[in-house]
């Protein structure tokens, strides 16, 4: 975002969480995502003085900085950091996130520092799973990774993912390599059941880690003191 994946949604555990699955070239996924009952908050707070924005095209060139300036950090994992980002390609991007939203369809962020606007990153809750689930994908900036920005920010998603009537379940997948990544939905008592190659989506033809919780459980354990 969206660059589920840390850059989320890299590097050694814990917390230096590579990308997971948010991409900012996504054209036409959304529409074949289906309409959820309610939309998330458009701002959250998270526990470190960053917050979760809804995406604004008024930060394109904001997150172009970003992107490139994590190239080498993301390229590994995201195919969509192959090549630099351009403000034409984030803001198209950008303007199909905003439209997704408006029709309760995908919910892209942009992670930003609270004092100054920066933007650390993306992450977002994908149409992915049919009408009962949603998908997490992150991806954080490098000057920002090993600081749990990925957890609080996939923490917070899940929450508020749950809080969307409907939503049973809540996906992050990851490359099967991406050990950082994978420490995200673990840490956050999310279950691997699966390590599969994908036929399509930002993990395709390559082994990839799927991990879930189940609303009962998330409730569950969010209801217990942190680690």
């Amino acid at each position: 975002m969206a660059p589920a994946s840390v850059v989320v949604h890299d590097g050694t555990v814990p917390d230096t969480a590579q990308p997971a699955t948010a991409e900012p070239d996504r054209a036409g996924a959304a529409a074949d995502a289906p309409t959820f009952a309610a939309a998330p908050p458009e701002r959250i707070e998270l526990p470190g003085g960053q917050l979760l924005v809804r995406i604004d095209p008024d930060r394109t060139a904001k997150a172009v900085a970003a992107v490139n300036a994590s190239l080498d950090h993301l390229r590994p994992w995201m195919a969509w950091a192959q090549e630099p980002a351009t403000e034409a390609s984030i803001g198209a991007f950008f303007a199909e996130a905003r439209d997704a939203w408006d029709a309760r369809r995908e919910f892209g962020y942009s992670i930003v520092a609270a004092d100054d606007d920066e933007v650390l990153g993306g992450c977002g809750l994908h149409g992915r799973l049919g009408p009962h689930g949603l998908e997490i994908g992150y991806w954080v900036h490098v000057d920002h990774v090993g600081r749990g920005l990925a957890t609080e920010a996939s923490r917070a998603l899940t929450d508020a993912a749950f809080a969307i009537p409907g939503i049973d379940r809540v996906r992050i997948r990851c490359e099967d390599g991406n050990a950082a990544s994978a420490r995200v939905p673990e840490k956050l008592g999310y279950s691997l059941i699966a390590v599969e190659i994908p036929d399509d989506g930002p993990c395709a033809s390559r082994p990839t880690q799927t991990w879930v919780v189940e609303r009962d459980a998330w409730m569950t354990r969010r209801d217990q003191p942190r680690p």
